[in-house]
């Protein structure tokens, strides 16, 4: 079948509508593939110094995560230049005191290989003095040992408590092991909520009432305070003068845990 001019005419009109309506809209998704690239993050670490809450002092030091064709980075200082890296990662040091104490905003730019920048967004940090500083250090640090303290006097007051109030039995000790007196020479049962001096426990012995710094006594040296406290009891509360031998084994105790 023979196709007239006229048709030939519309076919290509309609050809020419189609292309154009199809370039019209994938151009502009075109365009964003290309300007969508790798954005330029600027992180602000603690080098040494106070951080907290917005407001900084001390050493810190700007770092940017960038593509991998960004040759330059420019920081910048409530929009002035302070400081140009041209080799990654990037960083730039500083000290708060070489900056007027207020707020400040820091921002980055970084040059990539075809020349075109890529804009980091801004950080907004308050500078302040080392009195400011060591002031807001105190308000964090004073609760704290407050705190410890009074855990401490509780601690000692219950181990008051408890190490008076608490029936001795010979031969039982509980989780927390055996101590001896160094007055009396006589054992009996560490307290688990006594407080903790390092080289032993602060107890009170429940048969002189005698207060003491005692390590954790071994097996041995509980089984010969037993003996004596059998032979003993209450009847002697201090220990003879040629008891040399007792004192040396409870010096010796100290070592073992």
């Amino acid at each position: 079948m023979r196709i007239s001019r006229k048709t030939r005419l519309n076919y290509l009109l309609v050809g020419f509508i189609l292309c154009a309506l199809f370039y019209t809209l994938l151009l502009p998704y075109s365009a964003m593939a290309q300007d969508e690239v790798e954005p330029l993050v600027v992180s602000l670490n603690k080098d040494f110094g106070y951080a907290a809450g917005g407001e900084i002092q001390g050493s810190f030091s700007l770092q940017v995560r960038s593509p991998d064709d960004v040759v330059r980075v420019e920081y910048f200082l409530d929009g002035e230049l302070v400081f140009t890296s041209n080799e990654a990662p990037f960083k730039y040091k500083f000290n708060t005191t070489d900056f007027e104490l207020r707020e400040h905003t820091f921002s980055a730019i970084g040059y990539r290989l075809d020349g075109s920048q890529i804009h980091s967004s801004e950080i907004v940090r308050v500078f302040i003095s080392a009195e400011q500083s060591w002031e807001k250090v105190g308000k964090i640090l004073v609760p704290l040992l407050v705190g410890v303290a009074l855990l401490t006097l509780l601690g000692s007051g219950g181990s008051v408590l408890l190490g008076r109030k608490r029936e001795f039995k010979l031969g039982e000790y509980g989780i927390a092991g055996g101590v001896i007196c160094p007055r009396c020479t006589f054992p009996y049962a560490r307290n688990l909520w006594a407080p903790n001096m390092l080289v032993g426990k602060l107890q009170c012995c429940p048969h002189c009432g005698k207060w003491a710094i005692v390590p954790r006594a071994s097996g041995s040296m509980l089984a010969a305070a037993e003996e004596r406290f059998r032979i003993l009891g209450n009847s002697e509360i201090a220990p003879a003068n040629d008891d040399a031998e007792y004192r040396k084994m409870i010096n010796d105790s100290r070592f073992e845990s």
